[in-house]
């Protein structure tokens, strides 16, 4: 069940990484460029859990899981702060 779950968080976070990267393609919104970032990274921490948890359980990936975690909202904070005035 636990695999089900931390696969589909992750196949959810792509979509929206996806979602978000069309529409900066389409209308060139830079909020949107940091948001399809941010959910790309969030992706690859989604991911880092998975084999954090169910690969390889004896290894504690949870500092390199929060690193990655604090680089995706640092991207979307950023372009909440500096590219939303543009």
């Amino acid at each position: 069940m636990a695999l089900t779950v931390y696969l589909l968080c992750a196949l959810a976070s792509l979509g929206c990484a996806l979602l978000l990267w069309r529409g900066y393609c389409t209308t060139r919104t830079r909020l949107l460029f940091w948001g399809a970032l941010c959910f790309l990274i969030l992706t690859l921490t989604n991911s880092l859990l998975f084999v954090d948890l169910i690969i390889w359980p004896q290894i504690d990936l949870s500092l390199w899981r929060a690193g990655v975690t604090l680089t995706g909202l640092a991207c979307l904070v950023y372009g909440l702060i500096f590219d939303a005035q543009a």
